[in-house]
């Protein structure tokens, strides 16, 4: 049985993950959800126009990954708490739940 997801990504032609692997373990998981796609490409090198792109999805991974903690009342670290507080990270992902299919 196919997965909703997986029928997503299922649609395209060719899937393409900007990543540096800046995080080598986050890098493992993503190659080994995607490698089962026929035309799945990682690419680590990437001008910085793309860099931009990259930026913003690490950022909306970052919020993601704050609300998760905060719903499953795990502990955060003094970084993850950094760059923004509890009301701003409420308000984006307000924002982005408008916005998600």
């Amino acid at each position: 049985m196919v997965k909703k997801e997986e029928k997503y990504f299922q649609k395209f032609d060719k899937i393409v993950m900007y990543y540096d692997n800046g995080q080598e373990v986050l890098g493992t998981m993503l190659d080994s959800i995607f490698l089962r796609f026929d035309d799945f490409e990682h690419r680590v090198d990437f001008n910085h126009k793309e860099k931009r792109l990259f930026q913003v999805s690490d950022m909306f991974t970052y919020i993601d990954k704050y609300d998760y903690k905060y719903k499953n009342k795990m502990f955060f670290t003094k970084i993850e708490k950094y760059f923004f507080s509890f009301e701003e990270i409420r308000k984006i992902l307000k924002e982005l739940n408008k916005k998600r299919f």
